[in-house]
Order: C-alpha cells, then sequence, then structure tokens
C-alpha cells in the first residue's frame, strides 16, 4: 500500500502524484493488559495548510457544487460571512488568499478558476496569516486543487431592474487545464451597462436649480431686485422674477409675475453612467521539480464610463437698449441649454498587472518568493459649461434675440477640465518558514517576511486654465518575523490535562522613503482546553502610512452634486471637490481580539464562533465625512458658502482624525447537512468513491447521496452578527467627541448600527440549487445643530436578501440524452434585493430631504439576472 502523501503549510504539491487520504489502522499491544489497542493514524490531504489552528470552516466538492458559483470569486462571495475578519476599524478586511497551502502573488492567480477544478476549501482564523508573512487582521482561505481536471466554460448573464432604466450584459469565456507538472488558465470577459438618469426613477428637482430654466426666467437688476416698474403696474405688485413666456410679451410676463419657471432636466443627468469593460487574464504554473514549482500571471482590463452632469447654464444680461427688449431697464436671463448637448464626464481606465510566484524547500524551510506589478492609466474629462462670450456679446449688442427658440443652438464649450494619473505599484515578498527546533509539545516554528515595495503616481490636471502636476513617489522596505512555541500538549506531562496551548509573538517594521520607520508587533495565546474547542487571545500594533492615492490623487470637481445641508436643512447642487491631500500624518493603531471556536462532535456539521474586537486608533485617514454640523466646525476651511450663508462648495479631500475608538462583539455559527438517503464514502470524503475533499475532524459527516450519480442533496447555512459597544471619533483635541452610536456621523448614510447582520445559506436537491444572501443594518440618525432651519435626519434600518436559483441540466433526467448540447450546462436566475428594501432617510417633519431620495440612494432597486453556464 502506498504511503499517503500530505504537505506541510505550503509545501509544493507534485500533482502528478497518487494520494490516498485514507485513515490507517494499525494494532499495537498493551503490555500490561496484553489487550490489543486501536491506533487511528490521520492524514492530511495534499495542499492542506498545516497548522494546529482548526478551520472556521471547510467546504468540500459536494458542499462546493451546491453553491452553484461560477468562478472562485463567486465562491469566495458566497461564504463572505465566515471569510470576512472583524480586526480593525470597520472589520471585515478581505482574506489572504493562499492556494493548495501556497502564497501567491495576487488573488488573480486563481480568481477565475472553475469551482468544479477546487476539492476543498479551507478557511482559517487571522493568527494562520501569520505563518505566511501577513498581519493578524485578515482570515486566511487556502483552496485545494484537484490534481487533474481540464474544461472550456462560456457563460452569458443578462440583468435588468425591475424599474428598468438599464440593462447589463455580460459574456465569459473560461479555459482551465491542471495537468501532472502544469496548469493553465484562460480567461476573457466582456461587460456592458447602460446607464440610468434621474427622470427614470422620478428624482424631484431641487430648489437650489432656481432661477435657471429651459425657457429661461427673468430677474431683475433695479431696487429691490425689481424687473420693470411698468411690469409691476401691470401686474399689481413688486415683480422681482418671471418665467420667460412662449411668446414674449409684456402681458405674458405679467401673467408669469413672481412665478419662476421649473425645469426638470433628469434625463440629463445620470445616476449609475454608462460602461463598456474588456478584460482578459492568464496564468500558467509549472513544477521545475519534485518540491518547486513558478507560476506567472498576467492581466489586462480597460473599462470605460460615460456620465451626464446636467445642462449648461447662464445667466445673461439683456440691456434695455436691446431692440429684443421688453423692458425699460436692464434686466438678466437665466436659463439652461439643451442644445447641442448636456454636461459631462468620461472617464478611462486601463490597467495592466503581472505576477509571478515561486515556491520550493531548502533543507526542511519553505521558502515563497513573490512578485506583483499593478499599472493603472486614467484619463477624466469633464465638460463644466458652455462658452457664453459669443452669446453675451450678440445680445448685448442686440444682433441675438435672447428669445428665440434655437438660442444657443450653435453654442461652443470652455475647454474642459481634465485629469489624467498614472500609478504604479510593484511589491516584491520573500517569505522562509520552518522548524527552528522541537519540543515535547510540539516544533517551534518560525516565520521571516522580507519585502521591498514601490508605488509611484504622476498626475496632469487641467481646470479653468491651469495646469497642475504632481509627481509622487514611496519605496519601502519592510521584514518582520513571527515565532509560535507550543507550550503544552494534551495528555503529554504534568500539564497535559489542560490540552493544547501555545503562544506566539511577531514583530516588524517598515522603512518609508516619505514617512521614514514605521513598526508593526504582536503577540497571541491558543488554548485548546477540549477536542473540537479553541480559546484565543491575541494583540496588535502598527503604524500605518497612508495611501499614496490618498497623498496625490488629481484633485477634479464635480458640478452639480446633490447634497443636503444641515444647517438649512436643505438639499442643494454643489461644486464637489475631490482628489489626495499631501498634509495626511501616519496613523497608529492598537487592536485586541479575544475568540472562542467550538465545533461540538455530537452536532455534525455545526460550528460556532464568538470574538470580541477591541480597537484604539491615532491619526488615523479617513474620507471626508457627512458634513454635519460638528464637521463643518471642526473642518471650516473646507465648506463654501455664498452670502446668503446657502452651501456652494464642499471639499471632500481626505482627513486626518486625531483618535478613533471601537469595541464590538462579533458571533455566528454555520451548520450544514445532508438531505435523504446515506450512500457510502469514499475515500477523503467525496461522493462516489473517489478522493474527495474530507471534512472537518469532528464536525462534519457524511453527505447525502442523490440517487442516480452526481453531487449529493444537502442543505447549509450561515449567520454572523455584530454588535458594536463603542464608536467614537475625536475629530481634534477641543472638538467635541462624536459618538457614532448617538446621533454623530461621518457616513452619508448617517452614524453607526449598533447591529448588523450577516448570512446565507441554501438548498442543494436533485440538480436544483436554491440559495440565499443577505445582510441587515441597524437604523442610525445624524444630529443637526439644534438651531432654526437646521433639523436631524434619521435613516431606516435595512434587510437586504439576495436570491439565487439554478439547475444543473446534468442531473435533470433524461433531457440531455434528448437534447445532448446541453450537456454541462447550468441555467440560474438571481434576484438582487428580493425584498427591495432600502434605506429611507427623513427629517424632523418626518420629510425625505430631495438629495435622499430612493433613486440617490439605490437607482438600480430590485434587479433580476438570468446567466446560462455551459462547460465543454
Amino acid at each position: 500500500m502506498a504511503t499517503p502523501s500530505f504537505a506541510a503549510a505550503g509545501e509544493v504539491i507534485d500533482e502528478s502524484a497518487e494520494t490516498q487520504p485514507v485513515p490507517v489502522e494499525s494494532e499495537a499491544v498493551d503490555e500490561e493488559s496484553g489487550t490489543p489497542e486501536i491506533i487511528v493514524t490521520a492524514t492530511r490531504l495534499p495542499g492542506s495548510v498545516d497548522t494546529d489552528a482548526p478551520p472556521i470552516d471547510e467546504l468540500s466538492e459536494d458542499e462546493i457544487s451546491a453553491i452553484g458559483a461560477s468562478s472562485i470569486s463567486d465562491l469566495l462571495a458566497a461564504v463572505a460571512p465566515q471569510a470576512g475578519s472583524g480586526r480593525g476599524r470597520g472589520g471585515g478586511g478581505p482574506p489572504v488568499i493562499l492556494l493548495n497551502g501556497q502564497r501567491v502573488s495576487s488573488f488573480r492567480e486563481l480568481r477565475d478558476l472553475p469551482p468544479e477544478a477546487i476539492r476543498q476549501v479551507q478557511i482559517f482564523p487571522e493568527e494562520v496569516a501569520l505563518k505566511y508573512g501577513f498581519r493578524p487582521d485578515q482570515r486566511v482561505v487556502n483552496f485545494i486543487l484537484k490534481p487533474d481536471f481540464a474544461s472550456f466554460n462560456v457563460e452569458h448573464d443578462f440583468n435588468m431592474p425591475e424599474k428598468g432604466g438599464f440593462t447589463t450584459k455580460e459574456f465569459e469565456a473560461t479555459f482551465t487545464r491542471i495537468g501532472k507538472s502544469n496548469r493553465l488558465n484562460i480567461d476573457t470577459e466582456f461587460e456592458s451597462s447602460s446607464r440610468i438618469t434621474e427622470d427614470e426613477r422620478a428624482i424631484a428637482p431641487s430648489a437650489a436649480s432656481a432661477p435657471y430654466a429651459l425657457n429661461g426666467n427673468i430677474t431683475g437688476t433695479g431696487v429691490g431686485g425689481e424687473i420693470d416698474p411698468a411690469l409691476s403696474a401691470l401686474a399689481g405688485q413688486i415683480v422681482t422674477v418671471a418665467a420667460v413666456p412662449s411668446s414674449p410679451t409684456l402681458a405674458g410676463f405679467a401673467a408669469n409675475a413672481n412665478a419662476a419657471a421649473e425645469s426638470d432636466i433628469g434625463a440629463y443627468r445620470t445616476l449609475q453612467p454608462s460602461s463598456q469593460r474588456f478584460s482578459t487574464n492568464a496564468t500558467w504554473s509549472t513544477l521545475l521539480g519534485p518540491q518547486t514549482n513558478l507560476s506567472i500571471n498576467g492581466r489586462f482590463e480597460a473599462e470605460d464610463r460615460h456620465s451626464l452632469l446636467g445642462l449648461p447654464y447662464a445667466s445673461l444680461s439683456l440691456p434695455a437698449s436691446s431692440p429684443f427688449s421688453l423692458f425699460a431697464t436692464d434686466v438678466v436671463l437665466n436659463r439652461y441649454f439643451a442644445d447641442p448637448r448636456p454636461l459631462t464626464r468620461d472617464v478611462k481606465t486601463q490597467t495592466a498587472q503581472a505576477g509571478l510566484s515561486f515556491n520550493t524547500l531548502l533543507a526542511g524551510w519553505r521558502l515563497s518568493l513573490t512578485g506583483d506589478y499593478t499599472l493603472v492609466d486614467t484619463e477624466t474629462v469633464t465638460q463644466t459649461n458652455g462658452d457664453y462670450t459669443a452669446l453675451r456679446a450678440g445680445i448685448a449688442a442686440g444682433s441675438i434675440d435672447p428669445f428665440a427658440a434655437d438660442l444657443g443652438s450653435d453654442l461652443l464649450f470652455i475647454a474642459p477640465d481634465t485629469a489624467d494619473s498614472t500609478t504604479g505599484t510593484l511589491s516584491l515578498r520573500s517569505t522562509f518558514s520552518g522548524t527552528l527546533f522541537e519540543l515535547p509539545s510540539g516544533e517551534v516554528q518560525m516565520t521571516i517576511r522580507n519585502g521591498y515595495d514601490r508605488q509611484t503616481i504622476d498626475s496632469t490636471t487641467y481646470r479653468r486654465g491651469v495646469t497642475t502636476t504632481v509627481g509622487l513617489n514611496r519605496d519601502s522596505i519592510n521584514s518582520a518575523f513571527n515565532v509560535e512555541i507550543p507550550l503544552v500538549e494534551r495528555g503529554l506531562g504534568a500539564l497535559g490535562a489542560i490540552g493544547n496551548l501555545s503562544v506566539n509573538g511577531n514583530m516588524g517594521f517598515s522603512d518609508l522613503s516619505d514617512f521614514g520607520t514605521l513598526v508593526e508587533y504582536g503577540a497571541g495565546l491558543r488554548w485548546s482546553p477540549a477536542q473540537g474547542l479553541t480559546i484565543s487571545a491575541s494583540i496588535i500594533g502598527d503604524e500605518n502610512a497612508p495611501g499614496l492615492g490618498q497623498l496625490g490623487n488629481p484633485t477634479i470637481v464635480t458640478p452639480n452634486v446633490a447634497y443636503y445641508d444641515f444647517v438649512n436643512g436643505e438639499s442643494r447642487f454643489i461644486d464637489v471637490v475631490s482628489g489626495g491631500n499631501p498634509a495626511l500624518q501616519a496613523e497608529n493603531r492598537k487592536d485586541i481580539k479575544v475568540g472562542l471556536d467550538w465545533a461540538p462532535k455530537f452536532i455534525d456539521g455545526f460550528s460556532l464562533q464568538v470574538e470580541y474586537f477591541r480597537n484604539r486608533s491615532e491619526n488615523t485617514t479617513s474620507s471626508f465625512p457627512l458634513l454635519t454640523p460638528e464637521i463643518e466646525a471642526a473642518f471650516p476651511g473646507r465648506v463654501i458658502r455664498d452670502g446668503n450663508g446657502q452651501l456652494v462648495r464642499l471639499d471632500q479631500r481626505p482627513v486626518n482624525f486625531a483618535e478613533e475608538r471601537s469595541e464590538r462583539i462579533r458571533w455566528g455559527f454555520n451548520m450544514s447537512g445532508p438531505i435523504g438517503k446515506q450512500a457510502p464514502r469514499g475515500p477523503g470524503g467525496s461522493a462516489g468513491g473517489g478522493p474527495g475533499a474530507g471534512g472537518r475532524g469532528g464536525g462534519r459527516g457524511p453527505m447525502g447521496m442523490m440517487p442516480g450519480g452526481g453531487p449529493p442533496s444537502r442543505w447549509q447555512i450561515a449567520l454572523y452578527h455584530t454588535y458594536r459597544l463603542q464608536d467614537e471619533i475625536l475629530i481634534a483635541p477641543g472638538v467635541p467627541l462624536l459618538d457614532l452610536l448617538d446621533g454623530s456621523a461621518t457616513s452619508s448614510l448617517g452614524g453607526s448600527p449598533r447591529q448588523e447582520l450577516s448570512l446565507n445559506g441554501g438548498v442543494f436537491l436533485k440538480g436544483i440549487g436554491m440559495r440565499f444572501e443577505g445582510t441587515y443594518r441597524g437604523a442610525t440618525r445624524a444630529d443637526g445643530s439644534g438651531l432654526p432651519g437646521s433639523s436631524d435626519l434619521r435613516f431606516s434600518d435595512q434587510f437586504s436578501l439576495n436570491g439565487f436559483l439554478f439547475i444543473s441540466l446534468d442531473q435533470r433526467g433524461d433531457l440531455t440524452k434528448k437534447i445532448p448540447w446541453l450537456k454541462g450546462s447550468r441555467i440560474a436566475f438571481r434576484v438582487e434585493n428580493v425584498l427591495n428594501d432600502y434605506i429611507r432617510v427623513t427629517d424632523n417633519n418626518g420629510n425625505t430631504p430631495l438629495s435622499y431620495q430612493r433613486g440617490f440612494i439605490d437607482p438600480q432597486g430590485r434587479v433580476f439576472e438570468l446567466s446560462f453556464r455551459k462547460r465543454f
């Protein structure tokens, strides 16, 4: 019988090797009693992570099939509640991704692999990330591939919202070949989406657009803003504004006295831009030796987005001397110009990426070398308004009729604002890990990480005749180490009764060319008093510099943005400034976590996690928060108001907060089981007798097998609940503390919800699968100033639920025999936001501010998607 092969963490797997991960039973005789003792020797699936930390969750081939995913990206999204971390200020950071227990240059190496190529998925707690040279604030997801696999998949998706207005079409083709010594994966994707405009979501226009209208409004320049005494006499009141009538006469203006026309220009403003995206991604991997492999990855993406920003507008002086004027005094014509075209923004982005990973063993130690480079080129062109020079001159000279129906049809535009930026990111890493020495309680393991990073940003911005050029670069040399020491082994020595006990410690530094030396450190403890029960505690601290983009992104001004002004209790269209802030400082973070993981043997397929997080951070970098009165008082230089106190401009470039403090509890469970009669299980736990995925020790039971073969029928559910105990921000010393759980807010959707839920689950039965994914967000509020005209805002809770139904046609009787070309096909129907729920925002009077209309918050609403996938 061949010896079962298995890999240490990150060991290179020879995918050509025959593996039989079957438990081996042997007999030993107790010399005192002479009674045979059965010893069961467990094996580890090739490509597994070698760690004493139990997995949070494991998915076998059957469970992966029951999810109905089209790629590893989809599969990772399906297990988001289990794979997301609660550490850090906001929690929920993306997980560390491993392939066959090894580091990869980036997630691109495997993101497009079909789920059918996956043998098992393992999800581990944050502390396991240290073994691979990462910080312990991300969970670890390991994908184990099948040793021999080939497929060519094509998929077409079409989706549109219930309310209409736009469609998205996507086509994807994927080729995969996993052989004895090579792996090749090539994916090509094209996606096209149409736009959604404000009129398609019945967005009510804001009064802030007055006095502009499509036909125009006349306003006066005389004493008190009076247009013309003769007009006032005819109307019987002082007239300061009048809509332009269809046939301009003084009587017509009198009929519109003090009644400004309001024009709905929602058809010229997008809530969601139209876009087109093309991408291709390829990965090639080869074995260079029994314990050595090399992977190379390349990806290219091009995306174009087109937005409508409203109509050109102007206030044009009409002198009394003009032959077209009906007034004895000079007046002003205020109007929009629908011809020749609306204001637009075009964004073109091209992304080129390349990665390389090399893994080998040196004297029993694992060496991993990874390199990744990303180059992003972005061009932004924004049309901000028309050029009215000739129009003003013609009206002043009396040669142009300001009331003509085709006024402005030949309008020229001023030179657009442009922003061109090129960013480059290079990351080189070496990770060297292995056993320092062995104690009676186990191996003392060490991981050494060294790296070099380089980031560059070159941007050129042109705005209103002024060109600004920014060139930034950052070089970073970093190094860190982690040591894990097993102190006690269950059943061994005087302390063996307490179970397994281990500690770890890590230290590192980064030397940044623009920020100097930054330090990171951490320590942790893991105790398993009984099989299936693990208690852990850890502390981490680090210093982090703001991203280069946060420092140096080009400055872009977006006109006509709907925004709510807490001071005046109104919504207005304003200019919003975005870009980088070179004055940002480095962050200092301290984070504590205490966790419990329990997988009882007496409940098959069940596991429970309970975690407590405490975070203290100083000089945190944040996007500019919601402009509440508290925020405006702290950042007065970011706000511009006109002489009447109305908001006209907001600078939303990033800022530093002096301190952030948060505490929360997160708990959740995963549970799954079979449906129907059990079938004999093959080696490793897969159905049908072949090598399979296995399961969590003591936690996973056998899965049901549907009659006629194919993946067995089963059910699954996962639920995670977060309860926030504290979430506070100190903007600066001497400024009142912001309590995000009690009326303060930094997000445009209010403060932090006290409670959040995330869940997923599903049923797979005889080739038909049904899954759901949901999130719940508690209600919040944002307090106004309390002064006259100001109002609090209340943000409702929201439960977002997505549903997914799919049919694997190979398992639906004789259908594929009758229609052979359907063999290997799957039809899926997905509904996003099944309940059509959204966050409702109301003021003190129960009214919804115009800038918080549903179309602004959730322009898509309920969305239906139909998908057809075929595997050749």
